[in-house]
């Protein structure tokens, strides 16, 4: 320190604003503060002052003390998601401003770089050159590529094992006894269509490795010896990526089925996560998203989710989702994680040991307002659930008795073994018909 204080503090904000500048150079930052002050005595003079004294002070606790800034985004999570969803828009109007749709004319429009535009547009599934790419692959490739493409949507590496990878590709994700000459062509034959794949410049570096390969996605294995490493260190960790089926091409339905209904499915969705407390793989959520917006993007959430999963603390998920939220810096990440966490708890903590189908659903609607949201957003869907909460009240049956059959509703409504009542019927389910029901029976209800 010292004996003056004007210069311990000009010395100090000068060192400050060099390390700002240039980072921690230990040579650079003392010679800048001799010469600082070499300066400061030209124009200030003396006056006995120990120069090597002020200058190894202030030099160390720059050094252990001083840290520069954290950089500040330009923009916030939020809104950089929010470009994120406009993006496809933007590609689309690109063809009516400019003529031709393009990545250059979108990023004009967004006013962001032309690699950040590409990114989103290929996350969105738009990407002309890429598809041109995959046209050209067998059929059988073609799907092993878009299975790729659904398990790591959210993760640029992972490794899998080829027997569930061979499943998801020829048995559709149903696991069945396959014999072993069949098991063992099938992984012959994977293993050339994965080598196809990782030649084709689609995105992928996969290297196959025994019975497991190993994928990068946007990015390569610099030599096959760092493949190796990866490889061996992941599967010691034994973290495998959910092999993920592609959504199936929309095929305009011949009618509109009851039970499948977006709302209806996504209610029934969160019924089943209340009940069993079952709330991985962590794609279940996506249906509790679309009735809590969370924040516009979850992906910063989703390595927090898989935490509380993996997590020795206990199999409690909603409870290690909570207590590992206090450990994000984000404070809208830590916010929403803290938010989820606590709807994952009631879902499950409400339920009794045999909850009513009509319990349940009472439930989901306490935790979530579903019923509220969804009479805003399609009345029509309102309509629906407000019969299908009702027969639940009228048979009074246990959830867990009647998940079986829950699970196959639309199969049975397809098959025509279940009617759906007929629009007439739905009428009086309607959300403005319901809300004079409720405000009579409150009017009659005795004080």
């Amino acid at each position: 320190m010292s004996d003056n204080q004007e210069e311990f503090d000009a010395l100090s904000q000068a060192a400050r604003s060099f390390v700002d500048e240039h980072g921690k150079n230990a040579d650079r930052l003392f010679n800048f503060c001799e010469n600082f002050m070499h300066d400061w005595r030209e124009k200030r003079g003396t006056r006995g002052a120990n120069d090597n004294r002020l200058v190894n002070d202030v030099f160390r606790w720059t050094m252990n003390r001083y840290n520069r800034p954290r950089y500040q985004p330009r923009r916030s999570r939020e809104e950089r998601a929010s470009t994120f969803l406009l993006t496809p828009g933007a590609y689309q109007m690109s063809a009516e401003d400019f003529g031709r749709a393009s990545v250059r004319n979108a990023a004009r429009i967004t006013g962001q770089s032309k690699s950040t535009v590409g990114r989103h547009l290929v996350r969105h599934g738009i990407a002309p050159r890429r598809d041109a790419k995959i046209k050209k692959l067998t059929k059988t490739t073609q799907q092993l590529v878009r299975i790729l493409d659904a398990t790591f949507d959210r993760q640029a590496a992972g490794i899998l094992q080829l027997e569930r990878l061979g499943t998801a590709l020829w048995d559709a994700g149903e696991t069945r006894h396959v014999p072993p000459t069949t098991q063992a062509s099938r992984k012959k034959k994977l293993t050339e269509l994965l080598a196809e794949i990782s030649g084709a410049g689609v995105g992928y570096n996969i290297v196959t490795i025994g019975d497991v390969c190993g994928v990068f996605h946007g990015r390569r294995f610099r030599s096959l010896g760092e493949a190796s490493t990866w490889i061996a260190d992941a599967q010691r960790l034994g973290r495998y990526p959910a092999i993920r089926q592609p959504e199936p091409i929309a095929v305009p339905a011949a009618r509109d089925y009851f039970w499948a209904d977006p709302f209806v499915r996504d209610v029934m969705a969160i019924i089943e996560m209340g009940v069993t407390g079952h709330f991985y793989p962590i794609e279940k959520l996506d249906a509790i998203y679309r009735f809590e917006r969370l924040l516009t993007d979850m992906t910063p959430v989703l390595p927090w989710l898989e935490r509380a999963h993996h997590s020795f603390a206990g199999d409690d998920m909603a409870e290690n989702l909570s207590t590992l939220a206090d450990k994000i810096n984000d404070p809208a990440v830590r916010k929403a994680t803290r938010r989820l966490a606590k709807i994952m708890r009631d879902l499950k903590n409400f339920m009794g040991p045999l909850p009513t189908s009509f319990d349940a659903f009472q439930n989901v609607d306490m935790v979530l307002s579903v019923m509220d949201k969804t009479a805003e957003a399609s009345p029509e869907s309102f309509a629906r659930l407000a019969y299908i909460r009702e027969s639940f009240a009228m048979s009074g049956d246990d959830y867990l008795e009647a998940r079986g059959r829950l699970s196959r509703m639309l199969v049975l409504e397809k098959s025509g073994e279940w009617q759906a009542p007929d629009s007439e019927t739905l009428s009086h389910y309607l959300p403005e018909v319901v809300r004079e029901v409720e405000v009579g029976d409150e009017n009659d209800m005795p004080y």
